[in-house]
């Protein structure tokens, strides 16, 4: 019985060693570590990449609110200048954001 099983361990033992040859053979070990150094300089390139790119749309998003502050600044400033007062002036439209509470201050100046 123990020389049998010894007998199978040892064929084992040969089938997985030919198969470990085997696969060192074909395995080209500074080919794979050239690919992985390739493969890891790609991805820091394309890191930067993203975060350039994060920053930019970032920026550009900021910079938008700016130019419209900045808009509404001059067009104030400007009908300050001429001496209109432009929110008195306009009456929101029917259905507008603001509409309802400008005509409830109405109501309550026409009360007064």
């Amino acid at each position: 019985q123990t020389m049998k099983s010894t007998q199978t361990m040892t064929t084992a033992m040969r089938g997985v060693t030919k198969a470990m040859m085997g696969m060192n053979q074909k395995m080209n070990i500074p080919e794979m570590r050239r690919v992985m150094m390739e493969f890891e300089k790609q991805n820091e390139l394309m890191g930067m990449k993203e975060e350039i790119m994060n920053d930019t749309i970032d920026d550009v998003m900021d910079d938008e609110g700016e130019e419209e502050e900045q808009t509404e600044e001059m067009i104030s400033q400007v009908l300050d200048e001429i001496g209109l007062d432009f929110n008195n002036k306009i009456k929101p439209h029917e259905g507008a954001i603001g509409a309802e509470q400008t005509e409830e201050t109405e109501d309550d100046d026409l009360q007064a």
